[in-house]
């Protein structure tokens, strides 16, 4: 039951990042320009069609569809490091923690594809793979807390006037979407943590089942940033808002 629920969870996340790469065309075709808000909307989109991929390649075994699915993720998670630093930390300090960041999601990866065995089933207990998910977890751990530093202050600034629901109301959502990404990931190792150890099964049951209902979060909060009540373009405040 438990990697039914998880399954779910990411056929609903990658239906979701099919829709944002829709929105993606559109927003493109009325900004005539490549900004941070298309990086965040490609990011969401190319990480969805990765993840549409990899419930697939689990089930039918497919080494090939693996690797391209774990490539769509990271080039999504690559697209957000750069959102993030372009958003929240545009600096020299925020482009080198992109540049780490995205060299800690290649390597981990590339170690992760080398310690797999292709003739087996995707084994979550191995060191590598523990490290694979960390590397996915940072710049969503990133981005979580620079949007509820934000969120905070804008809420401050909220009651004296001095901005808009809508921008405090996307910083919140984006706190929610990442947050519950890196909840995501930190189970992901824990249950091959558990399997690893040889401990009550439960236990790993029991965080892929949580792991399925966060991406239903997840695509929650992308849908009520972006589909809900979409910005209007001409709006500098909602403009310049991460969307969630």
């Amino acid at each position: 039951m438990s990697a039914w629920i998880l399954t779910a969870g990411k056929l609903v996340f990658a239906l979701m990042g099919l829709a944002v790469g829709g929105r993606l065309v559109a927003t493109m075709r009325e900004r005539g320009a490549f900004g941070l808000h298309t990086v965040a909307l490609g990011a969401i989109g190319v990480g969805g069609l990765g993840m549409l991929l990899m419930p697939m390649a689990e089930a039918i075994g497919s080494w090939p569809m693996l690797v391209a699915a774990e490539a769509g993720i990271r080039g999504g998670m690559l697209l957000l490091c750069v959102f993030v630093a372009g958003t929240f930390r545009p600096s020299p300090i925020g482009w080198i923690g992109a540049a780490l960041a995205g060299a800690f999601l290649v390597g981990s990866i590339v170690w992760d594809l080398r310690a797999q065995d292709p003739a087996t089933p995707y084994d979550y207990a191995l060191m590598s793979s523990h490290a694979n998910q960390l590397s996915i977890a940072v710049p969503f751990a990133w981005a979580a807390f620079e949007s509820a530093v934000l969120w905070r202050q804008g809420r401050r600034r909220l009651e004296l006037g001095l901005t808009s629901p809508t921008l405090v109301r996307s910083y919140l959502l984006w706190l929610v979407a990442c947050g519950c990404f890196v909840g995501v990931c930190t189970l992901a190792i824990l249950a091959g943590i558990v399997k690893g150890a040889g401990l009550d099964p439960m236990l790993a049951a029991a965080a892929q089942t949580v792991r399925g209902l966060l991406y239903f979060v997840i695509v929650g909060a992308i849908w009520a940033g972006l589909f809900r009540r979409a910005p209007a373009v001409d709006d500098p405040a909602s403009a310049d808002a991460p969307p969630a």
